[in-house]
């Protein structure tokens, strides 16, 4: 994976959760101190729309790439990434001959996992000849309520935009945020010690339906044979 020797910044247009149903942000969701490793995400996996979705683990990932053995044999450049991102996951997905990779960053705020996905790379994206169209596009950060329902399934669902835009137009909600782009996307722009003061807030509050979303996946196992 070539760009694991740059910075994660390539969008990817073609996967689910970077469509106008979810919640974007400047800066990452989460804190180094919030970080929570789940060894159990790691593996092969089906969702109920014939994705498949393969994780791995970033460290491993990234020595594999640069062709090292351990971390002190990375240059400068790629040991601060293996530091910075070593307990989050690389996320492969694939749907429809389409290729997608993600950063997933895991974490947990009240007893409750999440995800913080960041693109890394996409087919159609890095197929595109028109490098000026290319320079325009920049990775955000999603945010995903990530929960085991057991060893074999779980169930990733995305913080909806629906959802926050009726939470600020009902004023019920302040967090910082700008319109950006043609199609004048809402876009977090809170920090991320601002971010996981929102999300205890959230996970707080009463409201039935925080979690209601059109964006989800429910994942089974994909036993090797």
């Amino acid at each position: 994976m070539k760009t694991l020797k740059l910075k994660f910044f390539i969008l990817s247009l073609v996967f689910l959760l970077l469509n106008s149903c979810v919640v974007k942000s400047l800066f990452p969701f989460y804190t180094n101190s919030s970080i929570y490793f789940e060894k159990k995400f790691i593996g092969t996996w089906k969702d109920t729309d014939n994705g498949k979705w393969e994780v791995l683990l970033f460290q491993e990932v990234i020595l594999k790439e640069n062709k090292k053995n351990k971390p002190t044999e990375l240059d400068d450049d790629q040991f601060r990434i293996y530091n910075k991102y070593k307990n989050g996951y690389v996320v492969y997905f694939e749907k429809d001959s389409t290729k997608s990779s993600f950063l997933a960053m895991p974490f947990k705020i009240n007893n409750q996992l999440f995800l913080d996905f960041t693109p890394i790379e996409d087919d159609e994206i890095e197929g595109l000849k028109n490098d000026l169209y290319k320079m325009h596009l920049i990775g955000v950060h999603t945010l995903a309520k990530f929960d085991i329902t057991s060893k074999n399934e779980m169930r990733i669902k995305w913080f909806s935009s629906k959802k926050l835009a009726q939470l600020l137009n009902e004023d019920k909600i302040k967090i910082k945020h700008e319109e950006v782009g043609f199609t004048e996307t809402t876009l977090l722009t809170a920090s991320s010690e601002e971010l996981e003061k929102f999300i205890k807030k959230y996970m707080d509050s009463k409201d039935q339906d925080k979690w209601k979303t059109d964006v989800e996946a429910n994942l089974k196992r994909v036993h090797e044979n």
